[in-house]
């Protein structure tokens, strides 16, 4: 139904501008021989703190700077017609711009507002009367305007019905409007509001212009349900000049409990909903526009004068939520200033960045989490292949000590046997010794027991299944694995030197899996001083902790010196001197050691001989023992 009404009323006023063009066209004037001075008088008829002729004023000046022109000086004067009306104070500004402008050549005139048209056409008969003038006013004082020769300019059209539509397109079910500002006789754009609240009759008009600001304050705080409130230009405070207009808007805003309609560009933002507005940006422009084209050659009088279209449906959003009101009631192309922008319209491409980035994030987690599956199970089957070839390297290991697994079984086996001998022969006397027959009895349980531990140890180091991580005391393992390795070092006339720690270090490991590094590294030296013609044979173990809270396990020979280059890859599987074996001996034990967090390294150990060092982390809760 509003936009309905607007068409009808927007066709009825075209036709009647149209009439009136036609009516008004007069004969061509001759144009002039010389041209005009590059100057304009620019002539506000509103105060000087009234923002919609500062905005008008500034479209002006800045569309003549940016027209590539020669300058054009530019001349403004604020008359506050509105304010001060009486034909005193007009006689006083006419003889203030006689005065001020005597000496200043004019080229164009120009009078942006009915009030200011008022002014300007008996001012310029006076004062400039050769001089072309432009103007923006209502269609009657156009009319009367375009009667005077050198006179051109343009119509401002707006209806109250256009802005009633407006109205109840935003607000359906409107029964009634509040026209709050001053009386349409005090200003001149406004003259014939009267007339037209007259000629609506589908809405109830609550006239409150006029009213002083208490009484005005009072009557908006209780308005009827289903109402709204035009607001057009307030100056007055009853019959006293008083306010700048925004600002009465917004005391009025402050108190007003219906959402509050309005006319102007320059009222949107100041707690208005918005409604269709005159913008003073198109009035300056279009003003600039044609005083241009005259001072381009063009005679004003040549200038026909046209309705602007100067009115464009502007909101505010936050008054649009803060009443309700749905943007899909809004004018076709309608501007909504003061929308929050959503976080996806103020952050668009930083949330696309951070899209893309926890996508990529998400892809590179999925993948690190499938490699960390693969290399999991490559290293448990890694894991498993060196546990076979750990025990492998065991019975290998085993092959060569079974001399020495043999002595050290074949000892108490004698003693067992020399004791039960004893035992019997106390036994079969006449007189039966029992006390002899008692210890040699005794003798053989101990026996028995060695025996048992002999074979145990034996069994634990070569057996096919590791043991659960305990603590380990690491002097009691090397002194497990001299005992193995006892007959093997003393045939091959090597000198044992052992220095273990006072407090024996403990770590956390598989003891099964580090006997066996220590009984390869031990095995290896043994090996390497069994050559003929070698010297001085010394092998050394030594434990000790370091103050960092690591444990060293220090394997050193007097072997024949090896070739550094030899030291750098003897770590590497399948790498031998040896005529014989596989060569993963030492790899294997780098790889049980670095498998509980330590380290296997290997130095020539000057003049002659090697050094190995097995570094594993001190088991924390025996660090923190007492010694």
């Amino acid at each position: 139904m509003g936009a309905l009404a607007f068409a009808a009323a927007s066709t009825r006023l075209s036709c009647g501008v149209v009439s009136f063009l036609v009516a008004c066209i007069v004969p061509a004037v001759t144009p002039r021989a010389e041209p005009l001075p590059r100057s304009v008088l620019f002539l506000d008829h509103n105060g000087p703190s009234e923002p919609f002729g500062q905005g008008m004023s500034a479209a002006f000046h800045k569309t003549i700077s940016a027209s590539q022109r020669e300058h054009v000086a530019i001349y403004a004067e604020t008359l506050d017609l509105i304010r001060s009306s009486g034909s005193g104070y007009q006689d006083v500004l006419k003889t203030y711009l006689r005065e001020k402008y005597r000496d200043i050549p004019i080229g164009v005139i120009v009078a942006p507002g009915t009030a200011a048209l008022s002014f300007m056409l008996p001012a310029r008969a006076e004062i400039w009367p050769e001089v072309p003038a432009i103007f923006v006013s209502n269609p009657a004082s156009a009319a009367e305007a375009r009667a005077v020769p050198g006179v051109t300019g343009m119509i401002r059209l707006q209806p109250l019905q256009a802005s009633v539509s407006t109205a109840q397109a935003l607000m359906p079910g409107l029964k009634s409007i509040a026209l709050v500002g001053d009386v349409p006789r005090q200003h001149y754009q406004r003259a014939r509001f009267k007339e037209q609240i007259a000629a609506l009759t589908d809405v109830e008009i609550i006239d409150l212009t006029g009213l002083r600001m208490a009484e005005l304050l009072q009557r908006l705080a209780a308005l009827p349900d289903h109402s709204t409130i035009y607001f057009t230009t307030l100056t007055f405070d009853g019959d006293q000049p008083a306010y700048v207009s925004r600002d009465a808007l917004v005391a009025i805003a402050a108190v007003a409990n219906r959402p509050i309609i309005v006319d102007l560009e320059t009222h949107v933002g100041y707690g208005s909903v918005g409604g269709l507005v005159a913008d003073p940006g198109a009035i300056g422009r279009e003003l600039a526009n044609l005083a241009l084209r005259i001072f381009d050659g063009e005679s004003a009088s040549n200038i026909p004068v046209l309705a602007g279209d100067f009115v464009r449906p502007i909101f505010d959003a936050r008054q649009l939520q803060r009443w309700g009101i749905s943007e899909s009631n809004l004018p076709k192309g309608s501007e909504i200033r003061f929308r929050q922008p959503t976080a996806w319209e103020e952050y668009q491409w930083q949330i696309m960045l951070i899209a893309a980035a926890l996508l990529l994030q998400t892809g590179l987690i999925i993948g690190l989490i499938y490699e960390h599956r693969r290399r999991q199970i490559a290293e448990a089957d890694s894991l498993l292949r060196v546990n076979e070839l750990a025990r492998m390297n065991r019975f290998a290991t085993a092959g060569e000590l079974s001399a020495s697994i043999a002595h050290e079984i074949r000892q108490p086996l004698a003693a067992i046997s020399a004791s039960g001998q004893a035992a019997l022969s106390w036994l079969k006397r006449q007189a039966p010794n029992l006390d002899e027959a008692h210890k040699a009895l005794e003798t053989v349980i101990t026996e028995t027991h060695h025996a048992d531990d002999v074979i145990k140890g034996v069994r634990a180091m070569f057996k096919h299944e590791s043991t659960v991580r305990s603590e380990v005391n690491l002097n009691e393992l090397i002194q497990q694995v001299i005992a193995v390795t006892a007959r093997s070092i003393n045939s091959n006339n090597i000198v044992l030197e052992t220095n273990l720690a006072d407090v024996p270090p403990r770590v956390m490991a598989d003891p099964v899996q580090l006997q066996q590094v220590i009984l390869n590294l031990v095995m290896n030296a043994v090996e390497a001083m069994s050559h003929a013609g070698h010297g001085m044979r010394t092998l050394a173990l030594r434990t000790e902790v370091d103050p960092a809270g690591m444990v060293l396990v220090r394997v050193v020979d007097s072997g024949p010196r090896v070739d550094p280059e030899v030291v750098k890859k003897m770590f590497q599987p399948f790498f031998t001197t040896k005529s014989s074996g596989m060569g993963m001996g030492l790899s294997i034990c780098q790889t049980i050691v670095e498998a509980h967090g330590g380290r296997l390294t290997a130095a020539p150990n000057n003049p002659h001989g090697m050094e190995f060092q097995i570094i594993l982390p001190l088991h924390q809760d025996a660090a923190s023992k007492p010694h």
